[in-house]
């Protein structure tokens, strides 16, 4: 079954970059004035990637408690936010139910300190990541 999943992305990533070429000569052509592409496209969401954060650590994470498990979510999708989102500091605070943006940066500090310590703590953040790339492998431009 891989080796099927294996050839079913080469052919996505072979007709990507055909259609990238025909873009660009189309746009040098002056045949293409708008950017189509960017029309199309549509990538995750900070409400999605929450929700996908939430699922994995099994806990809510903007609850107002302290449990471990809620500390760990929150940390990591302060993380998961500032990286795969074009959110400000002070609007990743909103999403992840914290103050204001020093404690986002500490939370993304820390969780970047756990993956460097914690092999479980790796592995859900790997986890959410391979999710976030099985969700962008169809809307990349």
């Amino acid at each position: 079954m891989e080796k099927l999943e294996y050839s079913i992305v080469d052919f996505y990533n072979a007709q990507k970059s055909n259609l990238k070429m025909l873009r660009r000569t189309l746009i040098k052509a002056n045949l293409l004035t708008e950017d189509v592409t960017s029309l199309t496209s549509e990538k995750i969401s900070a409400k999605k990637l929450i929700i996908l954060i939430e699922d994995v650590f099994e806990t809510s994470v903007t609850a107002t408690n302290r449990q471990q498990n809620t500390v760990f979510a929150r940390k990591a999708a302060a993380y998961i936010l500032k990286n795969h989102t074009r959110l400000s500091l002070s609007e990743i605070a909103k999403f992840i139910g914290v103050k204001d943006h020093t404690t986002v940066i500490y939370n993304v500090k820390t969780a970047s300190d756990l993956m460097f310590t914690e092999e479980w703590y790796r592995n859900k953040i790997a986890e959410i990541e391979d999710e976030i790339k099985n969700y962008n492998i169809f809307t990349k431009n």
